[in-house]
């Protein structure tokens, strides 16, 4: 059911009163079921009601008036982050935002703003909604109803500031009650300047997360020895608060995390520096840490030059894919510095067929003629699960092969150091800057429970600079490490 901006529900007040759908109501369930506790879980509750039944009015006036189409800010796949931390929903309708502050008191005083809404200027508001959700009646019988709006001028300069609660708190009777008013100042410059937010070093965000991770807080916003700077600052943050929030939920424990994201394409660029055993920041050349699998002898092994021609016959189109994807392999081993290995491969880099063969012949280049523009390399890195792989030994294994649509090829793998299989349920994850998950594969386990996979590979292009984590995970333990393409 939905009013008119002006439509009076009582003899005294003038109110937006929109019907709560029982779909609404069941999915809300579903959605905020997923918090760290019961508080948090609750006030989630009040929040996806309150958008999930807005935002479709707001869509209608939007239409009618030709103003842009509204949406959730930053996103819908973001409020679970924000909701575990803080109170209120976002609309952005063009240049203008809206903020939904849901409460189901009967007889609210007062329109209470977190501090996060107000005094952070990335998040602040032009307008903030005092919306009463009534859940006394049946599920058919549930409404929503927004009792009045204040702007962020008025907020941060009239509403009363509560140090230990974080929030400025406005009168209802200070409010603006018809929303045609809202519409009639929309465009207008109705914020207040706020303070820009300190940077976070590297400390303070692993502290921080540490700290404020521990899912017995039932509020971390509220523990007043972090500065409240600070705490916005990381809340900012799209990684660091998904980090904060999978911690409270118990969705991952991370033993180790790397926060200095490594830069790709420097490895390309670096190749010629680094000696073949160099380890830099963990990372080091996939023969120093994982040993291959031994390549089958080839005639004239005694005479590695004689050995070439042959291997190279082998790359020739009409060869079968494998034969060829083989012997780029071993081409790799033998032909280092050879011009004629050197152009085989870079021909097999053009005719391959799949893209395996593709990636056999970059990585063989890498290795028989380091720094080849067309050339990738290969490394690996150890990954220190502790006690938790019960004896496995893993590693973590980047292979990088340049594009020529601006693009960077890159080849994931993880596999056992000492030749064992994989432990079963070992996942490993490619995720967005922000901690969206975007490919993932799970390692499988025999009727026994034991693993059955030698290695799980992902293979995916990223745009030159784009950001992205791999994250390599077991049960509740995991170890992310970030990227630059």
């Amino acid at each position: 059911m939905r009013f008119s901006l002006a439509q009076t529900s009582s003899m005294e007040r003038e109110s937006l009163l929109l019907q709560i759908a029982p779909d609404d109501q069941e999915l809300g369930w579903e959605l905020a079921d997923r918090h760290s506790n019961a508080i948090a879980r609750y006030q989630a509750y009040l929040n996806w009601l309150s958008v999930k039944t807005f935002l479709p009015w707001v869509e209608e006036w939007a239409l009618e008036e030709e103003l842009p189409n509204p949406s959730i800010w930053p996103s819908e796949a973001t409020l679970l982050s924000i909701l575990e931390l803080v109170n209120g929903t976002a609309i952005q309708l063009g240049k203008t935002r809206l903020i939904l502050i849901p409460s189901d008191e009967i007889e609210p005083e007062s329109l209470i703003v977190p501090q996060e809404w107000v005094d952070n200027p990335n998040w602040i508001g032009d307008y903030y909604l005092a919306v009463k959700v009534s859940l006394e009646g049946d599920e058919d019988d549930c409404w929503l109803e927004v009792e009045g709006f204040a702007t962020h001028r008025q907020v941060k300069n009239q509403g009363k500031y509560d140090a230990n609660n974080r929030s400025y708190s406005v009168p209802l009777a200070e409010l603006t009650e018809d929303l045609t008013v809202m519409e009639i100042t929309l465009g207008l410059q109705v914020r207040e300047a706020v303070k820009p937010l300190p940077q976070l070093s590297e400390i303070e965000a692993k502290q921080w997360l540490e700290q404020l991770g521990d899912a017995s807080l039932y509020s971390p916003r509220l523990q007043l020895q972090v500065p409240f700077e600070k705490w916005a600052a990381l809340l900012t943050d799209d990684r660091l608060r998904q980090q904060l929030c999978d911690r409270r939920m118990g969705q991952l424990e991370t033993v180790a995390a790397k926060t200095t994201p490594v830069k790709l394409r420097e490895w390309l660029e670096n190749v010629l520096e680094l000696g073949k055993n160099t380890l830099e920041d963990g990372w080091q050349q996939f023969e120093a840490l994982v040993s291959p699998p031994e390549p089958s002898a080839v005639r004239g092994k005694g005479d590695v030059v004689g050995a070439i021609a042959p291997v190279i016959r082998l790359l020739e189109p009409h060869q079968i894919e494998q034969t060829r994807r083989h012997a780029a392999g071993v081409l790799g081993e033998l032909g280092v510095g050879n011009p004629e290995a050197i152009d085989a491969l870079i021909q097999l880099l053009h005719t391959a067929r799949d893209e395996e063969t593709r990636w056999q012949a970059a990585l063989s280049l890498g290795k028989v003629s380091p720094g080849h523009p067309q050339a990738g390399i290969r490394k690996a890195r150890y990954l220190d699960f502790g006690m938790h792989l019960e004896g496995h030994s893993v590693a973590l294994i980047v292979a990088i092969m340049p594009r020529n649509d601006d693009k960077l090829g890159v080849f994931l793998q993880v596999q056992p150091i000492e030749g064992r299989k994989l432990p079963p349920h070992l996942k490993l994850s490619v995720l967005s800057e922000s901690g969206e998950t975007k490919r993932e594969v799970e390692t499988r386990s025999d009727e026994e429970g034991e693993g059955t996979d030698n290695l799980i590979q992902l293979r995916f292009s990223p745009r030159s600079g784009t950001r992205f984590q791999v994250r390599v995970s077991l049960n509740e333990v995991s170890i992310t490490e970030e990227f630059v393409a």
